[in-house]
């Protein structure tokens, strides 16, 4: 048998992966609590339950035409192009389905569809942890997983019975970020484009075509990337006074190679030009989300309620907290969403004191700025700052324990 002094030793060795194991467990624990009711929770369930249901009935194949959608008409699905369109959340519920089907044969989809968003959810644990580790540290990586699928508006939208496709958007929102800054430390280490780094870049463009297709409001992820080169460009050629192109030549030809292989392979082919310029003019397109320019009249989008703007600052600060600030004002001082300004104004400081974290501040920067000005639009989109809150909340709990511990005090 084991001795305790090894065990120790391998849980001390591998603290980080048995804490993300921990986190996931729990994270399904919470989202299935006492579900016992015979039915989904919501309309939109029974939306995604049927067109599921319609792959398994046809054999796994998609059905090209919607007999329900503007009835009686109908709606033709697929998008005629070069390239079929891809239904990411759909096809990976029914064929997850048939698989456990063979081994569960009395299992029906709406009982396994209480258990897929809840299971999705808690995957975010992985690529969180990736995240916080590449751009600060582990243990920051294992905090920014904890408050990434704790976090209360991620929960109220990824519950067990609850199969809308958030839980799948936001975690293949994080995986694209994920690959996307591995390649972007590996090229700035190396500080060339080798073979590693061009597969690295494949792999992003890949990633990148995936999420393309598992939501529209794709776009912002691709805002996210471009804007943290754009960013670092402009920032460097302050700082050295001359234009900053030579040294970034490898990471320039890494963004070409990955969005050439997402716009040919995934947007040119599927959807033509026009999406093309969607991808990259989508924040336009989106601040008229319920316009009627360019849209079936009438737009059904002005009295949707998660379409509906958010109000002031302070209502999308308190949506990030379970607190109520109407009872106690002080506690706004100890929201999550500004505990994330705590982070960026240290990571600023850091910067300029110690020339550190450099990247993460222009990540988080622009990953936390867009989805406020999404949310003022739109409530729903409040679910998007929760991602680098708690990447930013992983952070500034990582630093406050590596101050308690005598670590780190000069960064």
């Amino acid at each position: 048998m084991f001795s305790s002094a090894y065990i120790v030793n391998k849980i001390k060795k591998h603290w980080a992966l048995i804490a993300v194991i921990l986190i996931i467990s729990l994270s399904m624990h919470l989202r299935l609590l006492d579900y016992r009711w015979p039915y989904l929770r919501n309309i939109d369930s029974y939306m995604f339950y049927r067109q599921m249901d319609e792959i398994i009935q046809n054999n796994g194949v998609y059905p090209a035409y919607d007999i329900y959608v503007r009835a009686p008409e109908g709606e033709e699905r697929t998008i005629q192009g070069l390239l079929p369109q891809m239904y990411p959340y759909q096809h990976l519920g029914a064929y997850s389905f048939m698989f456990f089907k063979m081994f569960f044969p009395g299992l029906q989809l709406w009982q396994y569809l209480i258990y897929l968003p809840a299971f999705l959810a808690s995957l975010m644990a992985i690529p969180a942890y990736l995240i916080g580790r590449l751009i600060y540290d582990k243990r920051a990586g294992v905090l920014a997983a904890f408050f990434m699928v704790f976090d209360i508006t991620i929960v109220s939208r990824t519950l067990g019975g609850d199969p809308d496709s958030d839980a799948l958007q936001l975690l293949v929102s994080l995986i694209v970020l994920t690959i996307f800054l591995y390649t972007y430390k590996y090229i700035e280490v190396k500080k060339a484009l080798d073979k590693r780094a061009i597969l690295y870049s494949v792999l992003t463009g890949i990633s990148l075509g995936v999420w393309s297709h598992t939501w529209i409001g794709y776009w912002y992820i691709v805002w996210i990337i471009l804007g943290t080169f754009i960013l670092k460009v402009v920032i460097e050629s302050v700082m050295k006074r001359r234009p900053a192109f030579k040294e970034n030549v490898p990471l320039a030809l890494s963004y070409l190679i990955f969005f050439s292989v997402f716009l040919l392979l995934f947007i040119l082919p599927v959807y033509g030009i026009n999406r093309v310029a969607y991808t990259f003019l989508g924040p336009l397109e989106f601040q008229d989300i319920k316009g009627e320019t360019g849209r079936q009249f009438p737009n059904v989008g002005v009295s949707v309620a998660e379409l509906q703007g958010s109000g002031s600052l302070k209502e999308i600060i308190q949506r990030s907290s379970a607190v109520d600030f109407s009872q106690n004002p002080l506690a706004i001082l100890f929201s999550p969403f500004v505990i994330m300004i705590y982070t960026m104004f240290y990571l600023g400081y850091s910067f300029v004191k110690t020339k550190k974290h450099f990247v993460t501040l222009l990540v988080l920067l622009i990953w936390f700025a867009g989805p406020i000005l999404a949310s003022l639009v739109a409530v729903r989109f409040s679910i998007l700052f929760s991602q680098p809150i708690a990447i930013g909340l992983g952070i500034f709990f990582s630093k406050i324990s590596r101050m308690a511990s005598g670590e780190g005090l000069k960064e």
